[in-house]
């Protein structure tokens, strides 16, 4: 017969015991799991809702301002030097978009003339400009070379829909689509690919403009920032900056209960497994009339407890890891998928081996050394 044995007949004999470090084990990991699976869930959700919220860096031409007024009346400020953004500032993005950038769109923007009217014409990169804005929808098809999209009030004010033409400039243009309408500025613009937008503009080698989606809105501002003193680099997305401090402090809440819940845990272990040593004392007097040595009784203490850490800790991980799609609609009204998150699998039940090592250790030493006299009085 093997210690292993031993320990697992001693842990059927005392099935209150037994029961009650068992749930322990589970509720304590259940928690620790739950918890830091709605971390990873509500940074995730962070993360898609960054896409889909569109540009929350711009970088725009720095421009001197001046602001005037006289007896009290104020004066629209003037612009007496604008800069532009060279070929350059695109360059630097790019090479360095891993401060957390996604997407870059670069823009290029000017006034054109249509039918004696003026028209804002912007160029775009429209596979990056749709994965920023997933919320444009063309009735039609993206536009090639001399092919423009047309705003939702362009078209309506102007009788254009797919297929038609427009002359820009003195050349006819093709409209490819018409964007459908966002209540936004782009009902009022017309939108190009970058190269026909710089013909139009006579815009050849700078920038109007570069949006930008980055899952760090301020690292990224402020990277960027030292990068690019000529240019004007700003966070725009408020809101979900607003979100990533919640998240945040959730995160840190989640990491301070579960400190608290591994604490509780090791005084819960130790002191149950205290009494236990208390009440088996004529056990251990037997084994050691038997021929048990201290490493035996010591190795006995120590099976049994880390058989129950282990299936303990295996159940909570299960029970913590479904309860955020169980539950999350309920707490966060959000519906958080199904993740096995095999790296905090195996951080659980490997810390729930050692901090119930650790918690076992003063009363299973204290088993192995107490006395034979003092044991054997009890056979």
């Amino acid at each position: 017969m093997t210690l292993t044995t031993i320990a697992l007949q001693n842990l059927r004999r005392r099935k209150g015991r037994t029961a009650f470090l068992l749930f322990t084990f589970v509720l304590v990991s259940a928690i620790i799991v739950c918890l830091q699976a709605l971390a990873v869930n509500l940074q995730a959700d962070l993360q898609k809702s960054l896409t889909q919220y569109g540009a929350n860096v711009i970088i725009t031409p720095r421009s001197e301002h001046l602001a005037l007024s006289y007896g009290g009346l104020a004066v629209p400020g003037l612009s007496y030097e604008i800069k532009t953004l060279d070929n350059s500032v695109l360059d630097i993005v790019t090479r360095n978009t891993g401060s957390g950038i996604q997407t870059i769109a670069p823009k290029v923007i000017g006034k054109i003339n249509f039918q004696d009217k003026s028209l804002l014409v912007v160029g775009v990169d429209f596979a990056s400009e749709l994965k920023m804005k997933p919320w444009w929808k063309i009735n039609g098809k993206q536009p090639q070379a001399r092919e423009i999209v047309a705003g939702a009030t362009v078209a309506k004010q102007n009788s254009l829909a797919a297929g038609s033409t427009m002359n820009l400039n003195g050349l006819s243009y093709s409209v490819a689509g018409i964007m459908q309408e966002t209540g936004g500025s782009e009902d009022n613009v017309i939108f190009t690919d970058i190269p026909t937008a710089r013909v139009l503009t006579g815009n050849t080698d700078s920038w109007s403009m570069i949006e930008l989606n980055s899952l760090r809105p301020d690292q990224t501002v402020l990277r960027l920032s030292e990068l690019l003193p000529a240019a004007k680099v700003d966070a725009v997305s408020q809101l979900v900056q607003g979100t990533q401090e919640s998240v945040d402090r959730f995160r840190n809440y989640a990491l301070f209960a579960s400190l608290i819940l591994v604490l509780i845990g090791i005084l819960i272990v130790a002191v149950t497994v205290t009494a236990n040593v208390n009440n088996r004392t004529p056990e251990i007097g037997i084994l050691r009339a038997i021929g048990f040595r201290k490493e035996h009784i010591l190795g006995l203490f120590l099976r049994e407890i880390l058989l129950l850490s282990l299936s303990g800790s295996l159940a909570g991980y299960v029970l913590g890891a479904i309860a955020p799609p169980l539950f999350g609609h309920l707490i966060f009204a959000k519906s958080f998928p199904f993740h096995l998150f095999p790296g905090l699998a195996l951080l659980t039940i490997g810390a729930s081996l050692v901090l119930a090592s650790v918690s076992v250790a003063y009363p299973a030493w204290r088993a192995a050394s107490l006395d034979s006299t003092e044991a054997f009085r009890y056979i």
